[in-house]
């Protein structure tokens, strides 16, 4: 018999109560390492879950329990100033009504830190997922209860970065370039119209004003570029050009942050699709009134691609998270989000999502942890099928090595 979704966040609530007293005490993992140098990392969460909507649909919910088990491994070699990673990891979710449903993804990633000199430094990132869509999310967005098998996809991306100028000069260049891909792998009548890669540019100024503080100008450029045309022959492909200024700044030991602020261009190369031209910000701040208390706030606007209809979505985003460590081994985390989606193009469609999240973590031992969660989404549309609310409630296990102390 599978217990209602009310009766379960009641259970796990109380063993969140009972595990302690009045979440954000952080595992800290155990490695091993090998002749050649390499530090091991592995960890293994178990998890289980209730979603009391599976399917994201606005009636008729269909509720499913869930057991995810999460095995990854990092890797690690230090040279002196240079370093090298490597991450691998899978995720398998196993659900009680449906093996349909059941999937496995697969994550790597690879990255290298090198240091030529003080004023000069490079970092190149490259990862490889191969992953699946949740149910009602992505090219089944309203569809979700009718499609009768999971999306799947892969994506790749690299990254490198350079530097130049030391960390305590007045003036700093950064310099980025990037590639990304993302490819289908099921239903590709549909899917293929959102095959895409995407390339980037980027440069940005620093100047450090030695209070602490440091003013930028940012410049990136996207290209944007679709494998097949839709059969209106309108094509998706565009340039985006942001141009940002701002500020970094960690003055104190209470607050910490950073805010840019200034101009995007969302150019399609089809006329025949409406380009955005207008305000865009990113913003992040941390304020720590205790050492064992932590806010953050972040917010940010841009334009984006839409994965369904319209030419693009002008989304603003708001975000705000209390992390709080109550001793040692408890810690409680609650977080509100909001999102604010326009669609523009063919569609006058409107979204808003408003999220909320309340988590416990409790370290039993210097090798294990228990976390639970509860999530909350609630999403309001101006389209029938789209809008939906939704309660998941878990619990994970964590282990890991014995951490050195």
């Amino acid at each position: 018999m599978i217990m209602p979704t009310k009766n379960i966040a009641k259970s796990i609530l109380y063993l969140a109560v009972c595990a302690a007293s009045p979440a954000y005490a952080q595992l800290e993992p155990g490695s091993f390492m090998t002749q050649d140098g390499a530090e091991i990392t592995p960890t293994l969460t178990l998890g289980m879950s209730s979603n009391d909507n599976f399917f994201n649909t606005p009636s008729n919910e269909e509720s499913r329990l869930i057991w995810t088990i999460t095995p990854k491994i990092k890797a690690a070699i230090d040279d002196g100033p240079d370093s090298y990673t490597l991450n691998l990891g899978t995720s398998s979710s196993l659900h009680n009504k449906d093996t349909t449903d059941n999937f496995t993804q697969v994550n790597i990633g690879a990255g290298v830190h090198k240091e030529f000199t003080s004023q000069h430094r490079l970092d190149i990132n490259a990862t490889a997922d191969w992953l699946y869509e949740p149910r009602g999310t992505g090219l089944t967005e309203g569809l979700a209860d009718i499609v009768d098998e999971l999306i799947k996809y892969q994506q790749q991306e690299v990254i490198a970065g350079y530097e130049y100028g030391a960390p305590s000069s007045r003036a700093q260049l950064a310099l980025e370039a990037g590639f990304y891909n993302k490819k289908y792998q099921n239903f590709r009548e549909t899917s293929q119209y959102r095959d895409y890669d995407k390339s980037l540019v980027g440069a940005t100024l620093y100047y450090n004003t030695k209070a602490a503080t440091r003013v930028l100008a940012e410049v990136t450029s996207e290209d944007y570029n679709y494998d097949v045309i839709e059969p209106s022959g309108v094509s998706r492909d565009s340039k985006t050009l942001t141009a940002l200024i701002g500020m970094e700044w960690d003055a104190t030991s209470l607050t910490s942050g950073s805010f840019k602020v200034g101009y995007q261009n969302k150019d399609f190369s089809n006329s025949q699709r409406e380009s955005f031209s207008g305000l865009s910000w990113e913003a992040g701040v941390t304020w720590q009134p205790l050492t064992y208390s932590t806010f953050e706030f972040t917010t940010s606007r841009a334009a984006k691609d839409p994965l369904l209809e319209g030419d693009y979505i002008k989304e603003s985003t708001y975000r705000a998270n209390w992390t709080h460590d109550w001793n040692d081994y408890l810690s409680t985390l609650a977080g509100l989000g909001y999102i604010d989606e326009q669609y523009t193009g063919d569609v006058g469609r409107k979204d808003t999502t408003k999220s909320a999240r309340l988590g416990l973590n409790y370290n039993a031992s210097n090798y294990g942890m228990v976390s639970t969660y509860i999530d909350f989404i609630d999403k309001n549309s101006n389209q029938p099928t789209i809008p939906f609310d939704r309660v998941i409630v878990g619990i994970n296990f964590t282990f890991a090595l014995r951490a050195n102390n």
